[in-house]
């Protein structure tokens, strides 16, 4: 079954297919005047920002980047790795390895013509490489048809909604009159959800003695109020992975991480707080995964794996009883073979 999907229906020409995986993104360098071009861009994004544009801006330029930019740039560069941004080396080596199955496969019996065999690109909705440079690229390439894949399992306003609305503004920037289908999530697949709870066994995850959460990004309530599924998504999602481990009942939930301190009020609980909760409370070791994040970025790396396992170690006072974090499904062998598929039914419809 396809997931959640929009055709902007447009007769469509012969020609390859550009397949465009898109994210949130991240500051080029980890720099404080990278990250302040960066954050620029994302916070006053219309799904985005709290206020008015005007005011907003203000805030912004005044107030919130001086304070937050040269903090973050220290955190972008405690995570940055020998490819640059962990997210965007990830999203790409991610569309690589997609491409690469697709082609695989048209070998494997399916015809493999020049409409069966996509460029899979992967694009930022903020920083680079952009949607609109993407866009440009599988033009360029002859592309006749366009599959957009927001790589966010459940989709919400401010993440989806976001891309998607990148990617139109751009196609009319640019007058790309393209067929395009829209997948809008993917959180129900029954392969995702087997990638997901491997990985969490994989990991070392312990059923019968560990205590799971699972943790994903807070959205303002505001959001939820207007008509975001998003939480709604989150627990059938939660909920299939936790039966697929066999974790009992009372020993798993779902908090939400990553609020931004805008005044609105954000999805609960919070991650930060559970740990801390649980350190004090549960002599059970802590597993915590984040099955809504693609491919592991600032928010896992450093929030979970860096400042929340030390609040673990601290809060419970034993350094020697650490919190076992799942990687995200990044570029594994799993995650390209998910999202190839999805692409391929997209394709097939």
């Amino acid at each position: 079954m396809l997931p959640r999907g929009i055709w902007m229906n447009q007769q469509r020409a012969q020609g390859p297919t550009g397949v465009l995986l898109i994210n949130t993104g991240s500051p080029s360098p980890p720099t404080p005047e990278a990250v302040r071009t960066y954050l620029g861009q994302f916070l006053m994004d219309d799904r985005i920002r709290p206020l008015p544009a005007p005011v907003w801006r203000a805030i912004l330029e005044h107030i919130i980047l001086p304070r937050r930019c040269p903090a973050s740039a220290q955190k972008y560069a405690a995570i940055w790795g020998d490819k640059g941004s962990p997210l965007i080396a990830g999203c790409c080596e991610l569309a690589s390895q997609v491409e690469t199955i697709i082609r695989s496969r048209g070998r494997e019996g399916r015809s493999a013509s020049a409409t069966d065999v996509p460029l899979v690109r992967a694009a930022m909705t903020y920083g680079e490489p952009s949607v609109a440079s993407v866009l440009k690229e599988l033009k360029d390439a002859g592309c006749t048809q366009l599959i957009a894949l927001p790589l966010y399992p459940q989709s919400a306003f401010a993440t989806t909604a976001a891309a998607l609305g990148a990617l139109d503004r751009n196609l009319k920037q640019m007058a790309w009159q393209v067929p395009t289908i829209s997948i809008e999530a993917y959180g129900d697949n029954e392969a995702y959800l087997d990638a997901v709870a491997d990985s969490i066994l994989q990991a070392g995850y312990r059923p019968q003695s560990d205590y799971l959460l699972l943790s994903l990004h807070a959205i303002p309530l505001p959001d939820i109020d207007a008509g975001d599924t998003y939480t709604e998504q989150v627990r059938r999602s939660s909920h299939a992975i936790a039966e697929r481990l066999g974790a009992p009942s009372g020993a798993w939930s779902i908090a939400y991480q990553s609020p931004f301190e805008d005044g609105r009020r954000w999805t609960g609980p919070y991650t930060a707080r559970v740990v801390t909760r649980l350190a004090k409370s549960d002599s059970r070791r802590l597993t915590v995964a984040c099955p809504g994040f693609a491919v592991d970025c600032l928010e896992t790396l450093y929030d979970i794996d860096r400042i929340l396992r030390a609040t673990y170690r601290d809060a419970q006072g034993n350094p020697a009883n650490d919190l076992l974090y799942v990687p995200c499904l990044n570029a594994s062998k799993s995650h390209a073979e998910v999202l190839a598929e999805i692409v391929l039914q997209a394709m097939n419809e």
